[in-house]
């Protein structure tokens, strides 16, 4: 679904319930698990198109997708998520 060479990608925050279990290259090349349900992906795509593509991976009980403006701030993800959003959202 995502080429990480295309310019402009946003940043967002994918969070379900339920459905399948989904790892990280599932969503997408540049997507971090944060937890089980819970994922950071960096895409130049929409949105909407984002909702839609986990929608239909995962068919989850209850779905969130945010775009982020700004580095978040977490603790007790897996090691090096902190070092991988600043790389990624530098760019």
């Amino acid at each position: 679904m995502i080429d990480p060479d295309l310019p402009d990608a946003d940043m967002f925050v994918v969070y379900y319930t339920g459905g399948k279990m989904l790892q990280a290259s599932n969503i997408s090349l540049m997507t971090r698990k944060l937890d089980e349900r819970l994922f950071l992906v960096s895409t130049p795509e929409t949105q909407a198109r984002l909702y839609h593509h986990v929608k239909r991976l995962a068919q989850p009980d209850a779905l969130f997708v945010g775009r982020l403006d700004s580095l978040p701030k977490f603790k007790g993800m897996e090691e090096g998520t902190t070092k991988w959003v600043r790389r990624v959202m530098d760019t």
